[in-house]
């Protein structure tokens, strides 16, 4: 979300619509915002008494406090090999909340938590990366097409 225009800025702004000096319209094009602007500054000095922008939101509260994050470190700290929803199981055990997998995720960064990752492949490094070419069964392009189905190799037919 952009940051609100200066404090300076609204309060001429309303100083100049309280003495007159213009429309809403005048007075955008004169300072630059746009009309929408001046009359929510005219509103919300009507309604609230309000000259000042309202301070910025931070977003919801985490859904871990500061406990159940100590219980979280204490967790990882325990078995630093499990997986999420091991550790998801074991958090919901300990403190009663649930959170999803992404927060949990999310919490252990924050909290330059490291885990051990298993690893997905077989462990003697002998996976292939790459599909054989020799498995690959369809034939090449135009081959495949159907000569009856292409309209581009199709024989224009002559009127008579």
């Amino acid at each position: 979300m952009p940051r609100p225009y200066s404090a300076d800025l609204r309060e001429r702004v309303l100083a100049a619509w309280e003495q007159g000096e213009g429309t809403a319209a005048e007075l955008a094009q004169r300072f630059r915002v746009s009309k929408a602007t001046v009359n929510n500054w005219r509103r919300a000095l009507r309604t609230e008494g309000r000259r000042y922008a309202k301070p910025l939101g931070h977003g919801p509260a985490p859904r871990l406090d500061a406990a159940a994050r100590e219980t979280l470190q204490r967790v990882v700290e325990a078995n630093n090999d499990a997986t999420l929803a091991e550790y998801r199981t074991q958090l919901g055990e300990q403190t009663g909340i649930g959170v999803s997998a992404a927060v949990l995720c999310l919490t252990l960064q924050r909290l330059k938590l490291s885990r051990k990752k298993r690893p997905c492949g077989p462990r003697n490094g002998s996976a292939r990366m790459w599909r054989r070419s020799d498995t690959i069964t369809v034939p090449r392009w135009p081959a495949w097409i159907p000569q009856s189905l292409s309209s581009s190799t199709r024989l224009e037919s002559t009127p008579s």
